[in-house]
């Protein structure tokens, strides 16, 4: 149920994400609102995640296995936190209105976070206890 929870977060951001990309030059409220939303879905899992791994007895604990090396794991969870810092760094620059680097960043963080969310897809598995 754990790793549930998380694909589902992910999920909601990568769909708010894309959603907010869309609506872009259409309504720029949408595409902030869609886009705050996505930040805050990927913020909760993120959280939850850390609970667990460090509050909770680690990720094995409650149910989560990787399914790869740890050499991988290392990987996607290194691409992960630059994803994060520039998920962040893409909604300060959004509401400064710094327009200029907030399309220069779209262009790297939306492909970087569809290959960590689907790498994050394969690389860990759920086993009951």
């Amino acid at each position: 149920m754990t790793l549930f929870l998380i694909h589902g977060l992910m999920t909601a951001s990568l769909f708010s994400f894309y959603f907010g990309y869309f609506y872009r030059f259409k309504n720029n409220r949408v595409h902030r609102i869609s886009n705050t939303i996505g930040v805050f879905f990927n913020l909760a899992a993120a959280i939850y995640l850390l609970c667990l791994k460090y509050l909770l007895g680690g990720i094995e604990e409650n149910g989560i296995f990787p399914s790869v090396s740890r050499q991988i794991i290392d990987i996607h969870r290194f691409f992960a936190a630059i994803a994060l810092v520039l998920m962040l760094v893409m909604a300060y620059s959004g509401y400064a209105k710094k327009r200029v680097m907030h399309r220069k960043l779209h262009y790297v963080f939306l492909p970087l976070y569809t290959i960590v969310y689907i790498s994050g897809l394969f690389i860990f598995q759920t086993h009951s206890k």
